[in-house]
C-alpha cells in the first residue's frame, strides 16, 4: 500500500487544483470502537458548516474480491464477507476507510484537519493503551481525482468532478457495496498510464449483462449467473504526492451488489480494458469491499 509521510499538513495541498480527498485507512479495536464512531460523527457535525466542504464518507472494509486476482471462477464472491466476518469472531479489528472532500486545496488546509486528527482520531487508533501500543495503527495522505462517471456520463472536468462528489449515491439506506481497488504503478509512467485507467472507467462504468437488457442497465448478479447490473458510479482517484518512485491510485467504484461486481470481472470486455491498466501495476491489484457507515454532505 501506499507509504506517504505527508498526512493532511498545509504543505501537503500546496500546488493542487480542484477538488481534493483527505484520505485514511484506519484499524480500529473494538474496545475503541464506540469511541471512534462518536469521534466521526463529531467531526462530521464540524465539518460540514465549514466553507468549501463537500462530503465526509467513513466506510467499514467487509470483504475481498477474488474476481479482480482472476482465480477461478468457483471462487467467486468467497471472501465477500471475510472482513466482518473477522470482526464478529473477534480475530480481527474494524478495518475503515476515510473520505474527507473538499472544493479546493485552500479550503481543506484552513479545516485544520491534521490538528483534529491527532486531537480526536489518534488515541483511539492503538491496539492497546497508550504508551504501552504505540504504533498508530492508520495510513494517511491526500488524493485528487482524475475523473469519474454514473449512469448519466463521464465527468473530468473540475465543475463535473465537483458536481459528481456533490451527489453521492453510496447512503447509508441504500445498501450498496463500494469497492476500492488500490494499486502503484511507476511514477514515470503516470502521463500514460491515466488514459488507459480512464478508458477502463469507461468500460466499467457503462458496459452489462445481458447485453440486449430492455431497462438498459443489466439484471441482478449472483452467484450462479454472469448477470451483472452498470456500476452506480465510478472514480479514478491519484495520491497527490508519490511514494519515491511509486504512485497510489485508487480505482474506486459503487455497485448495487458484491455479485454484480464479481460478475463484471467476468466480462471479456472488461478483461479486454483491464489488461494494458494491470501490466503496469508495480503493487496491486488489491481490491476489498465496504459498506458505508456514515455519510455527511455540507449544509
Amino acid at each position: 500500500m501506499n507509504l506517504s509521510t505527508r498526512y493532511w499538513s498545509k504543505e501537503a495541498f500546496q500546488g493542487l487544483e480542484g477538488a481534493v480527498t483527505l484520505y485514511a485507512e484506519l484499524r480500529v479495536t473494538a474496545a475503541h470502537h464506540a469511541a471512534f464512531l462518536a469521534a466521526i460523527d463529531a467531526l462530521g457535525s464540524n465539518l460540514r458548516k465549514m466553507p468549501g466542504f463537500i462530503q465526509v464518507a467513513l466506510k467499514q472494509m467487509s470483504g475481498d474480491s477474488t474476481m479482480v486476482k482472476n482465480y477461478p471462477e468457483n471462487f467467486k464472491g468467497i471472501l465477500a464477507t471475510a472482513y466482518l466476518d473477522g470482526v464478529e469472531k473477534n480475530v480481527q479489528p474494524y478495518f475503515y476507510s476515510l473520505f474527507i472532500r473538499f472544493v479546493d486545496a485552500a479550503s481543506a488546509t484552513d479545516a485544520k484537519l491534521e490538528e483534529a486528527f491527532t486531537r480526536d482520531l489518534q488515541p483511539l487508533l492503538h491496539a492497546g493503551p497508550q504508551p504501552e501500543s504505540p504504533e498508530l495503527l492508520a495510513y494517511r495522505a491526500v488524493y485528487q481525482t482524475v475523473g469519474a462517471g454514473d449512469r448519466n456520463g463521464i465527468y473530468t472536468t473540475p465543475e463535473q468532478i465537483e458536481g459528481f462528489l456533490r451527489a453521492p449515491v453510496d447512503q447509508t439506506e441504500n445498501d450498496t457495496v463500494t469497492v476500492e481497488n488500490h494499486v502503484m504503478i511507476n511514477d514515470a509512467d503516470l502521463a500514460g498510464w491515466e488514459p488507459k485507467v480512464m478508458a477502463l472507467l469507461a468500460v466499467a462504468q457503462n458496459t452489462f449483462e445481458p447485453q440486449d437488457d430492455p431497462s438498459g442497465i443489466g439484471q441482478a448478479g449472483t452467484s450462479t449467473n454472469r448477470f451483472y447490473r452498470k456500476a452506480l458510479t465510478t472514480e479514478i482517484l491519484r495520491n497527490a504526492h508519490p511514494d519515491g518512485a511509486l504512485r497510489a491510485y485508487i480505482m474506486h467504484g459503487v455497485w448495487q451488489s458484491v455479485w454484480d461486481h464479481e460478475n463484471s470481472h467476468l466480462d471479456p470486455r472488461f478483461i479486454k480494458a483491464a489488461g494494458p491498466v494491470g501490466a503496469a501495476a508495480v503493487v496491486g491489484p488489491v481490491e476489498p469491499f465496504y459498506l458505508t457507515r456514515r455519510l455527511v454532505l455540507a449544509d
